[in-house]
């Protein structure tokens, strides 16, 4: 019966039905749910777009997911899509440790970095803005100072 019900779950995998695998998993009993489960539930997940319920179910498999180059990739998918770059970055480097020829995974570890930058050069350009408009007001509040003085001794 379980190996029937893995063969389902990877045929739905194939056939892009996701919900299928959702529903189905989620028909057994939470605590019965296994590493094997949980990580074909989180795969499913993530594949809906449900990145941070599919963690849930990851690391529950994180035993199991400590050597597995695949489970590091999920989990570093899952932290891309929340824009949650280090954690992202750290997944797949470990992905990457575990199976260096693995070409989806120096990808995403990439455009990781690339997402981590970006967000770096966007925060420091917001600053600086900050810091810009911060020094405008200052200095129109003090020529607004200096022309009261200067009215007050016109008068």
């Amino acid at each position: 019966m379980r190996e029937e019900l893995i063969a389902q779950l990877n045929a739905w995998h194939e056939a892009d039905e996701y919900e299928e695998i959702v529903s189905r998993i989620k028909e057994v009993p939470t605590p019965l749910i296994d590493e094997e489960l949980a990580v074909h539930l989180g795969r499913a997940l993530n594949n809906l777009g449900r990145y941070r319920e599919a963690l849930k179910w990851f690391n529950k498999a994180a035993d199991q997911g400590k050597k597995d180059p695949l489970w590091h990739f999920r989990v570093g998918y899952a932290h891309y899509y929340l824009d949650e770059y280090d954690q992202a970055i750290k997944a797949f480097k470990k992905a990457n440790k575990l199976d260096p020829e693995d070409q989806d995974t120096l990808e995403f570890l990439e455009w990781s970095r690339s997402e981590k930058a970006a967000l770096a050069a966007a925060d420091e350009e917001s600053e600086d803005a900050e810091e810009a408009a911060e020094a405008d007001s200052a200095s129109d509040a003090s020529s607004d100072a200096d022309s009261d003085a200067a009215k007050e001794t016109k008068h």
